[in-house]
């Protein structure tokens, strides 16, 4: 589905939301950074700090980037065009989905319950894109999680600890992380399906305030 099938009231403000995302995303990085400051100083956690601070610059670099991409696409034609901001958003949510695993594995892979915040990007493909976008998006974060725990567990790539503030061998029980992956898939396809119901409901008023206005 392309930017013109979307409702005119999400289309219209396509661009606006795409640069409301890259400032969300600013405030992402500082928390990143804070938290890791938190964890680290005053909590006690023994964990290296440099992969994450990198993960937070790697986020500042990338909305850099898509601030100069929507600029650009404005001077060229006054605003930036529904299909420019939809085109903006697909990189921006993919993006995240990727530097959100690096950030997961570096600080206790499925052991940090802040598997959570995949949520967000899913929510936000579900009421700004189109259906098949955000369920490509919720398998996507689904393929990247579930890949994660495989290939920690398995020991292809190396489990991050975080002593003292997640369970260390958590990540090598098989229950655990069955069960784990099981429930992030659930509330991936959950979210998923209800952002969609929301913005869905906005298709069908559009469809009969068209109809109702024709036949009038």
């Amino acid at each position: 589905m392309a930017a013109a099938d979307l409702p005119s009231l999400i289309r219209a403000e396509l661009a606006g939301h795409a640069w409301w995302v890259i400032y969300l995303r600013y405030g992402c990085a500082a928390a990143v950074i804070l938290c890791t400051m938190i964890l680290t100083q005053n909590m006690g956690a023994k964990l290296d700090a440099a992969p994450l601070y990198a993960i937070a610059g790697a986020l500042v670099g990338a909305n850099l980037l898509y601030g100069v991409h929507l600029s650009r696409a404005a001077r060229r034609t006054g605003a930036a065009s529904p299909e420019s901001a939809t085109r903006s958003l697909i990189l921006q949510i993919g993006t995240d989905l990727f530097l959100l695993t690096l950030l997961l594995h570096f600080s206790g892979g499925v052991t940090n319950p802040f598997m959570a915040l995949y949520l967000g990007p899913i929510l936000l493909a579900g009421f700004l894109l189109s259906v098949r976008a955000t369920y490509a998006f919720a398998a996507s974060a689904t393929i990247l999680y579930a890949g994660m725990a495989v290939l920690e567990y398995r020991h292809v790539i190396r489990h991050v600890p975080v002593p003292g503030l997640f369970p260390p061998a958590a990540y090598r029980n098989t229950s655990y992380v069955v069960v784990v992956v099981v429930a992030f898939l659930l509330a991936i396809g959950l979210t998923a399906i209800l952002s969609l119901m929301v913005s869905g409901r906005l298709r069908e008023q559009e469809m009969v305030g068209s109809v109702e206005r024709e036949s009038e």
